[in-house]
């Protein structure tokens, strides 16, 4: 049980408190903008389409059997696209404020609403089912893996706005192939990583990538580079 209320409680509790923060610091349109960025792209557009490809396209199911090292490259980085330019078009065209903060803000609502949706909704579920035990290393995996992909996203965000504020395409591109990274690394280390061992391994490239990242983040709001 300790696990799912582990995996709700970063799952959910975290952006719920990101979300009360951004209302008390009145910066909840950046965090709602980060939100909207991660639906439209994804659940809106990016799942369907994957989702109709593999049901309706032969080219594509061999594709992903033939090849699944570039079958995972693809896949990966059409999740750091589809992010990426979500993440810029809302940040160039609605966001106002473009401070460190706001920033922070769009990754934590990004990353929240993806941890909601990935984790967050079935550990909530699980908290009132009798076979919750059958499921609390699971969860506990889970929890600890959303907490390092909101940090990610807070990072990827922030690198964003980045090349927002300062009017350099570079910087979105450079956020796209880490993101890019990160997902395709999900489908390669499966097929080379023994399976007992492919979650650790999982886990640890993620924290590491993210904690990269978000130092990153820190050290431009240090030097001035975002305020």
């Amino acid at each position: 049980m300790a696990g799912v209320i582990f995996a709700a409680a970063i799952s959910v509790g975290l952006p719920l408190v990101a979300l009360v923060y951004a209302f008390y610091r009145k910066r909840y349109i950046p965090f709602l903008l980060g939100v909207l960025a991660f639906v439209v792209s994804q659940v809106l557009f990016r799942v369907p389409i994957l989702k109709y490809l593999g049901e309706n396209s032969i080219a594509f199911s061999m594709f992903s059997a033939t090849q699944p090292v570039l079958f995972a490259i693809v896949i990966g980085l059409s999740a750091g696209i589809v992010e990426g330019l979500a993440r810029f078009i809302a940040m160039r065209f609605f966001m106002v404020q473009r401070d460190w903060k706001s920033g922070f803000l769009f990754g934590a609502g990004h990353g929240g609403i993806e941890a909601v949706i990935f984790v967050g909704i079935q550990a909530l579920t699980l908290l009132f089912s009798p076979t919750a035990l059958a499921y609390n290393e699971a969860f506990f995996l889970g929890g600890i893996e959303r907490f390092f992909a909101i940090l990610l996203h807070i990072g990827l965000s922030i690198m964003v706005l980045q090349g927002v504020v300062h009017k350099k395409f570079l910087y979105v591109v450079l956020a796209i192939f880490i993101h890019g990274l990160v997902d395709s690394l999900v489908g390669i280390l499966p097929l080379y990583v023994p399976k007992e061992s492919v979650m650790i391994v999982l886990e640890v490239t993620l924290a590491m990538i993210a904690l990269a990242l978000f130092s990153y983040s820190i050290w431009i709001k240090r030097k001035g580079v975002l305020t």
